[in-house]
Protein backbone atom coordinates (compact mmCIF):
# COMPACT_ATOMS: atom_id res chain seq x y z
CA UNK A 1 0.00 0.00 0.00
CA UNK A 2 3.03 2.37 -0.03
CA UNK A 3 5.75 3.53 -2.17
CA UNK A 4 8.15 1.00 -3.43
CA UNK A 5 11.65 2.71 -2.83
CA UNK A 6 14.81 2.13 -4.36
CA UNK A 7 15.58 -1.03 -2.32
CA UNK A 8 14.60 -4.77 -3.62
CA UNK A 9 10.60 -5.16 -3.77
CA UNK A 10 9.65 -8.23 -2.35
CA UNK A 11 6.12 -8.05 -1.86
CA UNK A 12 6.71 -8.34 1.74
CA UNK A 13 3.13 -7.56 4.05
CA UNK A 14 3.76 -3.64 4.88
CA UNK A 15 3.65 -3.06 1.11
CA UNK A 16 2.13 -5.50 -1.15
CA UNK A 17 1.73 -3.67 -4.21
CA UNK A 18 4.84 -2.09 -5.37
CA UNK A 19 3.70 1.62 -7.21
CA UNK A 20 5.87 1.54 -10.70
CA UNK A 21 7.16 4.50 -12.73
CA UNK A 22 7.50 2.58 -16.31
CA UNK A 23 9.59 5.60 -17.66
CA UNK A 24 7.00 5.17 -20.96
CA UNK A 25 7.26 1.50 -21.40
CA UNK A 26 5.78 -1.39 -19.84
CA UNK A 27 6.68 -3.38 -17.45
CA UNK A 28 5.12 -6.06 -15.35
CA UNK A 29 6.37 -8.83 -12.51
CA UNK A 30 4.98 -11.67 -10.45
CA UNK A 31 5.82 -12.36 -6.77
CA UNK A 32 5.17 -15.73 -4.77
CA UNK A 33 6.32 -16.38 -0.96
CA UNK A 34 5.86 -17.11 2.60
CA UNK A 35 5.60 -15.03 5.64
CA UNK A 36 6.20 -16.43 9.21
CA UNK A 37 3.96 -13.97 10.41
CA UNK A 38 1.22 -11.32 8.84
CA UNK A 39 3.35 -7.97 9.68
CA UNK A 40 0.72 -4.61 9.21
CA UNK A 41 0.86 -1.24 11.35
CA UNK A 42 3.51 -2.82 13.75
CA UNK A 43 1.04 -5.77 14.78
CA UNK A 44 1.04 -9.29 14.43
CA UNK A 45 -1.87 -9.32 13.03
CA UNK A 46 -2.44 -13.57 12.90
CA UNK A 47 -1.13 -13.82 15.97
CA UNK A 48 2.14 -15.38 15.24
CA UNK A 49 0.53 -17.43 12.18
CA UNK A 50 2.49 -17.54 8.90
CA UNK A 51 1.24 -16.26 5.52
CA UNK A 52 1.81 -17.58 1.83
CA UNK A 53 1.40 -14.48 -0.91
CA UNK A 54 1.34 -14.17 -4.34
CA UNK A 55 1.28 -10.14 -6.66
CA UNK A 56 0.68 -9.71 -9.92
CA UNK A 57 1.82 -5.70 -10.70
CA UNK A 58 1.51 -4.11 -14.28
CA UNK A 59 2.82 -0.34 -14.66
CA UNK A 60 2.86 1.99 -17.86
CA UNK A 61 4.75 5.55 -17.91
CA UNK A 62 2.70 7.28 -14.97
CA UNK A 63 0.05 4.08 -14.24
CA UNK A 64 0.54 1.23 -12.27
CA UNK A 65 -1.82 -1.27 -11.11
CA UNK A 66 -1.60 -5.25 -9.30
CA UNK A 67 -3.26 -8.09 -7.75
CA UNK A 68 -2.13 -8.92 -3.92
CA UNK A 69 -3.43 -12.19 -2.29
CA UNK A 70 -2.52 -13.67 1.32
CA UNK A 71 -3.64 -17.05 2.82
CA UNK A 72 -3.19 -18.11 6.16
CA UNK A 73 -4.81 -22.12 6.53
CA UNK A 74 -4.12 -22.17 10.28
CA UNK A 75 -6.54 -18.73 10.61
CA UNK A 76 -8.52 -19.89 7.80
CA UNK A 77 -8.20 -16.48 6.96
CA UNK A 78 -7.62 -14.92 3.15
CA UNK A 79 -6.95 -11.22 1.46
CA UNK A 80 -7.71 -9.84 -1.99
CA UNK A 81 -5.89 -6.25 -2.68
CA UNK A 82 -6.82 -5.12 -5.80
CA UNK A 83 -4.41 -1.39 -6.30
CA UNK A 84 -4.28 1.61 -8.93
CA UNK A 85 -1.60 4.67 -8.99
CA UNK A 86 -0.39 7.42 -10.43
CA UNK A 87 2.88 8.03 -10.14
CA UNK A 88 5.03 11.19 -11.04
CA UNK A 89 9.22 11.60 -10.99
CA UNK A 90 11.55 14.72 -10.44
CA UNK A 91 14.45 15.96 -9.44
CA UNK A 92 15.07 13.03 -7.20
CA UNK A 93 11.75 13.40 -5.80
CA UNK A 94 9.39 10.68 -6.41
CA UNK A 95 5.32 10.90 -5.53
CA UNK A 96 2.14 8.49 -6.10
CA UNK A 97 -1.52 9.01 -5.32
CA UNK A 98 -3.36 5.61 -5.20
CA UNK A 99 -6.07 3.40 -4.26
CA UNK A 100 -6.75 -0.15 -2.60
CA UNK A 101 -9.63 -2.30 -2.75
CA UNK A 102 -9.77 -4.87 0.27
CA UNK A 103 -11.98 -7.68 -0.15
CA UNK A 104 -12.05 -10.51 2.49
CA UNK A 105 -13.99 -12.85 1.15
CA UNK A 106 -14.04 -15.46 4.14
CA UNK A 107 -15.53 -12.81 6.63
CA UNK A 108 -17.29 -11.19 3.79
CA UNK A 109 -16.29 -7.83 4.67
CA UNK A 110 -14.23 -5.15 2.32
CA UNK A 111 -12.34 -2.08 2.83
CA UNK A 112 -11.52 1.27 0.44
CA UNK A 113 -8.41 2.73 1.08
CA UNK A 114 -6.95 6.38 -0.93
CA UNK A 115 -3.33 6.38 0.03
CA UNK A 116 -0.36 8.80 -1.34
CA UNK A 117 3.61 9.20 -0.63
CA UNK A 118 7.02 10.93 -1.41
CA UNK A 119 10.37 9.52 -1.68
CA UNK A 120 13.84 11.02 -2.35
CA UNK A 121 16.85 8.94 -3.37
CA UNK A 122 19.39 11.63 -3.40
CA UNK A 123 20.30 11.88 0.49
CA UNK A 124 23.80 11.50 1.50
CA UNK A 125 25.81 8.69 1.91
CA UNK A 126 23.07 7.16 -1.02
CA UNK A 127 20.64 7.21 1.40
CA UNK A 128 16.99 6.86 0.37
CA UNK A 129 13.69 8.00 2.59
CA UNK A 130 9.92 7.96 1.93
CA UNK A 131 6.48 9.06 3.74
CA UNK A 132 3.18 7.33 3.05
CA UNK A 133 0.03 7.85 4.21
CA UNK A 134 -2.84 5.55 4.03
CA UNK A 135 -6.64 6.30 4.67
CA UNK A 136 -9.20 3.92 5.66
CA UNK A 137 -12.83 4.77 4.07
CA UNK A 138 -14.39 1.84 7.25
CA UNK A 139 -11.81 3.38 9.98
CA UNK A 140 -12.41 6.73 8.79
CA UNK A 141 -8.21 7.03 9.87
CA UNK A 142 -5.05 7.27 8.84
CA UNK A 143 -1.72 5.44 9.09
CA UNK A 144 1.56 6.83 8.42
CA UNK A 145 4.83 5.19 7.78
CA UNK A 146 8.27 7.30 7.48
CA UNK A 147 11.18 4.90 6.30
CA UNK A 148 14.88 5.60 5.82
CA UNK A 149 17.32 2.81 3.94
CA UNK A 150 20.29 2.13 1.81
CA UNK A 151 20.77 -0.49 -0.92
CA UNK A 152 24.37 -2.42 -1.38
CA UNK A 153 25.39 -4.08 -4.64
CA UNK A 154 27.85 -6.57 -3.87
CA UNK A 155 27.79 -7.27 -7.60
CA UNK A 156 25.98 -7.53 -10.15
CA UNK A 157 23.69 -10.10 -8.99
CA UNK A 158 23.06 -9.34 -5.67
CA UNK A 159 21.19 -6.16 -3.87
CA UNK A 160 21.15 -6.06 -0.07
CA UNK A 161 19.49 -3.49 1.68
CA UNK A 162 19.06 -1.89 4.81
CA UNK A 163 15.91 0.25 6.58
CA UNK A 164 14.10 1.51 9.46
CA UNK A 165 10.74 2.54 9.29
CA UNK A 166 8.64 4.48 11.61
CA UNK A 167 4.57 3.72 12.27
CA UNK A 168 2.07 6.77 13.12
CA UNK A 169 -1.47 6.11 13.82
CA UNK A 170 -4.00 8.64 13.47
CA UNK A 171 -7.87 6.58 13.66
CA UNK A 172 -6.33 3.89 10.90
CA UNK A 173 -6.39 1.18 13.74
CA UNK A 174 -9.70 2.70 14.90
CA UNK A 175 -9.36 0.64 18.79
CA UNK A 176 -5.60 1.14 18.76
CA UNK A 177 -3.52 4.23 20.27
CA UNK A 178 -2.71 7.09 18.18
CA UNK A 179 0.11 8.42 18.07
CA UNK A 180 3.44 6.48 17.17
CA UNK A 181 2.67 2.95 17.33
CA UNK A 182 6.19 1.39 16.24
CA UNK A 183 9.67 0.93 15.24
CA UNK A 184 11.31 -1.50 12.62
CA UNK A 185 14.45 -2.60 11.49
CA UNK A 186 14.76 -4.55 7.94
CA UNK A 187 16.84 -5.96 5.99
CA UNK A 188 16.28 -7.93 2.69
CA UNK A 189 18.44 -9.40 -0.25
CA UNK A 190 17.67 -9.74 -3.86
CA UNK A 191 19.76 -12.99 -5.58
CA UNK A 192 19.55 -13.10 -9.62
CA UNK A 193 18.83 -16.94 -10.63
CA UNK A 194 18.18 -15.79 -14.20
CA UNK A 195 17.82 -12.39 -16.33
CA UNK A 196 13.97 -12.59 -15.27
CA UNK A 197 13.91 -14.84 -12.14
CA UNK A 198 14.84 -13.71 -8.96
CA UNK A 199 15.43 -14.96 -5.24
CA UNK A 200 14.18 -12.86 -2.43
CA UNK A 201 14.45 -13.02 1.49
CA UNK A 202 13.88 -10.09 3.97
CA UNK A 203 13.77 -10.20 7.91
CA UNK A 204 12.26 -7.32 10.42
CA UNK A 205 12.64 -6.67 13.87
CA UNK A 206 9.07 -4.63 15.21
CA UNK A 207 9.28 -2.97 18.78
CA UNK A 208 6.34 -1.83 19.68
CA UNK A 209 5.88 1.84 20.95
CA UNK A 210 3.79 3.02 23.72
CA UNK A 211 1.54 0.10 23.59
CA UNK A 212 -1.92 -0.16 25.88
CA UNK A 213 -2.96 -3.25 26.49
CA UNK A 214 -7.01 -2.07 27.32
CA UNK A 215 -7.36 -1.28 23.97
CA UNK A 216 -8.06 -4.13 21.45
CA UNK A 217 -6.42 -2.63 18.68
CA UNK A 218 -3.07 -2.83 20.85
CA UNK A 219 -3.38 -6.29 21.56
CA UNK A 220 -1.46 -7.71 18.65
CA UNK A 221 0.85 -4.56 18.46
CA UNK A 222 4.34 -6.01 19.78
CA UNK A 223 7.75 -6.87 19.86
CA UNK A 224 8.49 -9.14 17.24
CA UNK A 225 10.57 -10.65 14.85
CA UNK A 226 9.58 -11.47 11.44
CA UNK A 227 10.87 -12.84 8.23
CA UNK A 228 10.02 -13.82 4.86
CA UNK A 229 11.52 -16.03 1.30
CA UNK A 230 10.34 -15.71 -2.36
CA UNK A 231 10.73 -15.87 -5.72
CA UNK A 232 10.13 -13.12 -8.13
CA UNK A 233 9.56 -13.18 -12.07
CA UNK A 234 9.95 -9.82 -14.53
CA UNK A 235 8.29 -10.45 -18.13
Amino acid sequence: MVLSTGWSHDAETTKPVDKMHAHGTFEAHAHAGWESRYFSEGRDALDGKSLWTGTLELGYDHFSGGVWYGSSSDQNYDEWQYSLALTQESEGYEFYLGYTYLGFHKDNDSDSEWSAGISYGELPFALEASLDASYSMDAEGTFFEWSTGKEFNPNETLELSLSGILGWNEGYVSDGHDGLNFFALRTGAKANLSEKLSWVVHGSQSLAVDRDPRLSGDLQLKDFFHFGVGLEWTF
